[in-house]
């Protein structure tokens, strides 16, 4: 009996043996022929292929082993595939070992690998009112070192907006019995100047106080001695009066806003005169003669103003001295009438009045806005912009910034970029809103936003 099962199992191997070596005697001439098809129904292989695999039930197993048993074989092939069992990837190999699906360089080189292609999406609206660079949220992606093709599309909308601004003259006069406050209050550095400046003078920073009325005559040079903050006060016991063409220059970091001509009295600037500095008078009416020219501002508590040239307003608004609500206004009076005395005179700031008549102004040229007394409200559109920008690792991707300003409808953002990725390297989206005041704040939004990163080499 056991010889016989000995037997038995000897035929059948044998037979086994025999007709595999049958069917790769003829494997190379049905390739060389037409291909070969591997199938239950034994079907001919595509004409086009060479080899075809045909089943519902079963898959093809490749060879499958460790890396180091991949990078033991000699002399690879590119295209050679396997299935590496210590990443759990399969691998390729093209001047080195590839991972299907991978970014970046190969893995002999080192790199962790990734995806070939990876997004972000997210469909709910966000807001931001920052005037910095932050975050979308959500709009961020690591993929692992390589050259990508950087893609982000969104929905934006840049709201329509305003700013709602109010002014008070009431606020005014009580603000300019501080501003007068303020300049009385600091140090008195000279008092023993005469009455009259000018007549080629020059003089240098610091609080003048003369008890009789203020003369200007002829030429004065303001020096600031080289610093910009350097601050000039004139203070008068009577009228400050400048004769006809009477010239103050500025030189060495003198500053208009940091000049102050205060009177306890009335204030005349005789025909032609240049002068730069705040007239401020307490109290009395201030006049600037025909073709003159003052860079600063024309102040009273009660007293009517007249101009006949051109007053503008410091180039730097702001001052040693906190002028409060004033800061934008070139005329004031917090009691009496204002009027343009010119034909062609100009005006570069705001003119308000607390009590009185503002007349005449239709021949002139005013930048500004005038403001009778009590209290005004203005609302002045506001075209906010939002910038998107694409940022790696932290810095800005140069020329990716694109920008979006109000629209009656949503807009869409799109922004493109090639950019190399070290491994650990971060590509992300930031937004900003400009530094415009508006009532809103500069809120804006995105929503439907996609980030999308695709290996470019």
């Amino acid at each position: 009996m056991l010889k016989r099962t000995l037997f038995n199992l000897w035929a059948w191997g044998f037979s086994v043996v025999s007709l595999c070596l049958g069917v790769l005697a003829i494997l190379p001439a049905l390739a060389n022929a037409q291909g070969v098809s591997i199938s239950a129904d034994n079907s001919s292989p595509d004409a086009s292929s060479i080899l075809e695999l045909k089943s519902t039930s079963k898959g093809m197993l490749i060879p499958r082993m460790t890396t180091a048993e991949r990078d033991a074989i000699v002399a690879p092939a590119d295209g050679l595939l396997i299935y590496n069992t210590t990443t759990g990837t399969f691998n390729f190999y093209q001047t080195g070992w590839q991972v299907i699906g991978a970014v970046g360089a190969s893995e002999a080189s080192g790199a962790s690998g990734g995806n070939c292609c990876s997004s972000v999406d997210a469909g709910s609206s966000i807001t931001t009112i920052s005037t910095t660079d932050v975050v979308v949220a959500g709009m961020t992606l690591t993929p692992g070192a390589g050259t990508y093709a950087v893609n982000f599309n969104s929905q934006c909308i840049v709201p329509e907006a305003a700013a709602t601004t109010g002014f008070s003259t009431v606020i005014a006069t009580s603000d300019l019995s501080l501003i007068y406050a303020d300049i009385m209050a600091l140090s008195i550095t000279n008092s023993s100047h005469a009455a009259t400046f000018g007549l080629g003078e020059t003089i240098t920073a610091g609080v003048y106080s003369v008890t009789a009325a203020v003369a200007i005559t002829g030429e004065l040079t303001l020096n600031g001695g080289g610093n910009p903050n350097s601050v000039f006060v004139i203070r008068s016991g009577g009228a400050i009066n400048s004769g006809a063409g009477a010239n103050v220059t500025l030189t060495n970091g003198a500053s208009p806003e940091n000049i102050h001509w205060v009177a306890n009295g009335a204030i005349g600037l005789g025909a032609g005169t240049t002068l730069s500095g705040n007239l401020i008078s307490n109290g009395f009416a201030v006049a600037i003669g025909a073709s003159s020219n003052v860079t600063g501002r024309m102040l009273t508590s009660a007293g009517a103003l007249a101009c006949s040239g051109v007053l503008i307003l410091p180039t730097l608004p702001s001052s040693n001295i906190d002028f409060r609500s004033l800061i934008d206004l070139i005329a004031f009076t917090g009691l009496g009438g204002i009027a343009n005395a010119g034909v062609a005179c100009v005006y570069t700031g705001d003119i308000a009045s607390g009590a009185g008549a503002i007349t005449n102004f239709a021949t002139a040229t005013v930048n500004g806005t005038i403001f009778q007394p009590g209290s005004t409200t203005e609302v002045t559109p506001v075209n906010h912009e939002a910038t998107f920008s694409l940022y790696k690792n932290g810095v800005l991707i140069p020329n990716s910034s694109r920008t979006r300003t109000y629209l009656s409808t949503p807009s869409d953002v799109y922004l493109h970029s090639v950019i190399a990725v070290a491994a650990g390297e971060t590509i992300e989206v930031r937004w900003k809103v400009d530094e415009q005041v508006s009532d809103t704040g500069g809120q804006v939004s995105v929503g439907n936003r996609i980030l999308s990163l695709a290996k470019a080499q």
